[in-house]
């Protein structure tokens, strides 16, 4: 994509008090396509941030960006595309004015509080004639990538069972104080905030859709009003059937988050971070069609580094968005993806309150 004055882009960050807030400034920073960075955020008044997120810094506004208001966005200063990392309860409400007026919009996952939410913006695309896109950065995870292809080609045959986890550090470790905790801001606990990213990498990597969740969420941690612990069941549209254990529970940052994915015909096993942080390798064992070997296969697939949210991940997420919206392409993800997310994690809130099995 050419970086020439007559094709630069203004871009709008919307929201510098979010988790990820600080790493998606740095990322459009680092983006050459972008010729001028506007910012806004309602949760600052005369520069204090919100008291909510203070376990989370506001990020840095950098002198070359432009400070202005959410409603010139849609007027005079109106952006080629904005990214919004804002509050849950925020997304929608000011994701569906953007979207409504025809400005193509990333939204850091999951993009609200409901199911109704992300409708909300789905529709709001439609009668903008745009498109906007959910933050499922793990879907250009080299691995990921891989994962895919090697399911498409037949290398595990007609999946049978898949194990997720996204198990991480404790509330207490990450402020039970902060709106991710409160129900009414947030919409809910680990699954909203985490483990959506282990659905949407389920239903990306298999092409299949979830039928049926069942199981148990609990909230262990005092103060708090959202699930901390989930351990859910699961079966696919292909037949297969799978589970998917969260929480927020360890004593480290980062220490038990993966996937295995087997077939009939073999298996693969992506510990994404362990103990000792990322980790990207995959461990293969195929006698699909294109095996090249009966042995298990160890894979290294290390993503380029670089700044930002996601590194180089990061950058070329919102660099291939900027490229769907000005080209009417198609984006690696988007509003239907994040609906269906959406949809699994409440159909296992309503699972685990009436002890039944539930359709997305």
């Amino acid at each position: 994509m050419s970086t020439a004055k007559s094709t630069a882009l203004t871009v709008a960050l919307v929201g510098i008090t979010g988790p990820h807030s600080r790493g998606w400034m740095e990322t459009l920073q680092n983006l050459a396509e972008v010729d001028r960075l506007l910012v806004c955020d309602s949760d600052v008044e005369d520069g204090v941030p919100h008291p909510a997120t203070e376990t989370h810094p506001a990020a840095q506004i950098p002198e070359t960006a432009t400070v202005v208001s959410f409603d010139s966005l849609q007027t005079d200063e109106r952006p080629d595309m904005a990214l919004l990392s804002v509050r849950n309860d925020q997304a929608a409400d000011l994701g569906t004015r953007l979207l409504a007026a025809g400005i193509p919009c990333i939204i850091e996952k999951p993009a609200g509080r409901t199911a109704a939410d992300i409708e909300r913006l789905n529709e709001a695309a439609r009668t903008g004639g745009t498109i906007w896109a959910p933050g499922f950065l793990n879907r250009l995870q080299p691995a990921a990538l891989r994962i895919k292809r090697l399911i498409s080609e037949g290398a595990l045959g007609k999946i049978r069972s898949i194990e997720a986890r996204m198990v991480t550090s404790s509330v207490g470790q990450r402020n039970p104080d902060h709106w991710l905790f409160d129900k009414q801001i947030a919409g809910g606990g680990i699954l909203h905030w985490l483990a959506i990213h282990t659905v949407d990498l389920i239903r990306y990597l298999t092409g299949q859709e979830f039928t049926e969740v069942s199981g148990h969420t609990r909230t262990y941690t005092r103060g708090i009003d959202v699930e901390d612990m989930a351990a859910l069941s699961f079966t696919l549209s292909g037949g297969g059937v799978g589970n998917l254990h969260a929480g927020y529970i360890l004593r480290q940052r980062y220490g038990d988050i993966g996937l295995t994915l087997r077939g009939d015909l073999g298996e693969i096993v992506w510990p994404q971070w362990d103990a000792e942080g990322r980790q990207d390798t995959l461990y293969l064992h195929s006698e699909g069609p294109q095996s090249e070997t009966p042995l298990a296969e160890t894979i290294t697939l290390a993503p380029a580094g670089g700044p930002g949210y996601g590194g180089a991940i990061g950058i070329e997420f919102v660099r291939s968005f900027i490229h769907a919206a000005k080209m009417g392409g198609r984006f690696i993800t988007d509003g239907e993806d994040a609906l269906r997310a959406m949809r699994f994690v409440e159909a296992a809130y309503a699972a685990s309150e009436t002890g039944t099995r539930v359709r997305p």
